[in-house]
């Protein structure tokens, strides 16, 4: 069970550019360059009080592939990757457990990741952030047995998620610049799947101002939108990935319709 934050949580959310410090009360940035190194994160952290007791990583430059937990074989965990990210070489590849769905995530993690927390968060585990939104969307999914899409709108990409009930048919992520490249991707796939509009159930991760020519494009083609919590137009705009600002916010992530 997952339970609301408090002011001894410190969410850590890894981009590519830039890494984002959320707490209780505010988003802070680390600008991520060449030159940064454990020694400078670490002088960073103290001078903005972010030393917390329960703190999370979550990776968001990444790419990930989900396997069945029956199917999966450890020792070939660098091949299921290989499959959707062919440059292996330089990064670290892990996996997380996704325990509701009996399913194993596999991602990759570049080493100097590892090497500028070295010296400031210890036993800092990192996850996908696929890796909680599976589980989520599952669960909101499985109410309707019909065809489920969501969508997580963040910087420079968005996420596709398709369900039939509690089955995830495709987990991709697909580049943005504004709303027509958005549409162009989105209703490749749809098209794919046959999925018509209005003949499946649209969900939007949050509801932010940021991306309101998104929704109305969108909601051109297809009336059944739906948004999940949170549903905050002032959400801070330079944040990466808005929804996980509020995402753990949420008693168990219920994410209200």
């Amino acid at each position: 069970m997952i339970k609301k934050i408090s002011s001894e949580d410190l969410s850590i959310l890894i981009f590519k550019d830039r890494i984002a410090f959320c707490t209780l009360d505010q988003t802070l940035y680390f600008e991520l360059e060449k030159k940064n190194n454990a020694d400078e994160l670490v002088s960073w952290i103290k001078y903005n009080n972010l030393i917390k007791k329960n703190n999370k990583s979550i990776l968001f430059d990444s790419k990930g592939v989900v396997v069945p937990n029956k199917l999966f074989d450890v020792s070939k965990k660098n091949l299921y990757l290989s499959l959707t990210d062919d440059e292996l070489e330089d990064k670290i590849v892990e996996t997380n457990i996704i325990e509701p769905d009996n399913q194993v995530f596999v991602f990759s993690k570049g080493k100097n990741i590892d090497k500028i927390f070295s010296n400031s968060i210890k036993d800092l585990e990192t996850k996908h952030f696929a890796s909680y939104l599976l589980p989520f969307l599952s669960k909101v999914s499985r109410r309707d047995l019909k065809k489920n899409v969501f969508i997580h709108l963040r910087e420079n990409y968005f996420d596709l998620f398709i369900y039939q009930g509690s089955l995830l048919l495709l987990f991709n992520s697909y580049p943005h610049d504004n709303e027509q490249d958005f549409l162009y991707y989105l209703f490749f796939v749809l098209e794919q799947f046959y999925l018509k509009p209005n003949q499946f159930q649209a969900y939007f991760l949050g509801k932010f101002e940021k991306y309101k020519k998104y929704y109305i494009a969108f909601e051109k083609f297809h009336i059944q939108t739906n948004f999940t919590q949170p549903k905050n137009p002032e959400i801070e705009s330079n944040h990466p990935a808005p929804f996980f600002n509020y995402f753990f916010d949420h008693e168990n992530n219920s994410g209200e319709i």
